[in-house]
């Protein structure tokens, strides 16, 4: 297998510049491409890689694997998937409605629905916890900012990169926040995208995107209006690293209930994380740390499921070793 990863691009804590997949190069099968980057327009699709026409060349002969972690946002663009898709023999997608979305539509298997790998280099040593709750991410959103105001009523962390005065760590690297994560006792984390308006407006420009079950909660002209007058927001799911690096991180997985729960997939409920529903966290996260100690059988058993099943050297052997 022939890697090749972007070297620029993307934010300070990506995991997908830490997944480890280079020491596979020459691994598997000779004919196999496997394309670690953002890949879309916007970020120029090919010329991102500076190949010479030769080498894009011989690569386009390859069964190329595309690893995609950004859909079903790409819609918000919007994007044509049909201008590239066609390069590539399987594209990996964390969402699995738009991977039986675009199966349907293109009449072929290209999609593949995974999970997020995580590379064991970046491991933290297990350590004493020295803060009750940490949340790592963009700040954009409306829910998640009033769950940081709820959050910082407690001893926490928020890891980002954007500036705003609840951020305790702004720009921190890839192991800094890893390790921060160890140290807090509860992950919050959440599956979910908000788009604003203009997202809504490119999605429809899709004649058929309703058939994605992605978008269900995305309501048409009138729903719309109504949403933004009442509420609540509109949501569509996405499976994020967050829930993967606290598994990994031996801190408790505290994730938002939603319509989708596409968590479910790669952790069971009450066994592996805690669920916390919309106006109830203050209440959820009481609860667990008033009885730390009983939730230390999840934090283990979502730790020993992920070592066990959702590492890079896992997802390889699943998903790339027999392409």
């Amino acid at each position: 297998m022939k890697v090749i990863k972007r070297s620029s691009h993307g934010y300070t804590q990506d995991p997908t510049k830490n997944l480890g997949f280079e020491a596979y190069d020459g691994h598997g099968a000779a004919d196999v491409a496997l394309i670690i980057a953002a890949f879309d327009q916007a970020a120029g699709c090919w010329d991102q890689f500076e190949l010479s026409p030769a080498e894009l060349d011989a690569v386009k002969k390859m069964h190329v694997v595309r690893l995609e972690f950004e859909e079903p946002n790409k819609f918000f663009i919007p994007e044509n998937f049909d201008a590239y898709d066609g390069d590539f023999y399987k594209v990996l997608t964390l969402c699995p409605f738009t991977a039986e979305y675009f199966n349907e539509r293109q009449g072929v298997e290209r999609r593949v629905p995974i999970f997020f790998p995580f590379n064991v280099d970046f491991i933290p040593t297990k350590c004493e916890k020295r803060y009750d709750i940490i949340y790592t991410g963009h700040l954009h959103p409306k829910p998640i900012m009033r769950d940081m105001k709820t959050i910082s009523r407690f001893n926490y962390r928020l890891v980002s990169n954007s500036g705003h005065e609840l951020v305790t760590d702004r720009g921190v690297g890839y192991q800094e926040k890893l390790d921060l994560i160890s140290q807090s006792k509860i992950t919050l984390t959440h599956n979910l995208l908000y788009p604003t308006v203009r997202h809504v407006l490119n999605v429809w420009k899709y004649p058929d995107w309703r058939a994605n079950k992605a978008f269900t909660d995305i309501p048409g002209v009138f729903g719309l209006l109504k949403r933004l007058l009442t509420g609540p927001e509109i949501e569509v799911p996405q499976l994020k690293s967050r829930i993967f690096e606290a598994a990994f991180c031996r801190s408790l997985i505290l994730c938002k209930k939603d319509s989708f729960n596409v968590i479910e997939k790669y952790f069971t409920p009450d066994k592996e994380f805690i669920y916390y529903e919309e106006g109830r966290l203050v209440e959820t996260v009481n609860k667990i740390l008033g009885n730390y100690d009983r939730y230390l059988p999840v934090i283990d058993n979502a730790y020993s499921r992920a070592v066990d099943q959702y590492t890079s050297a896992a997802f390889f052997d699943k998903y790339l070793k027999k392409i």
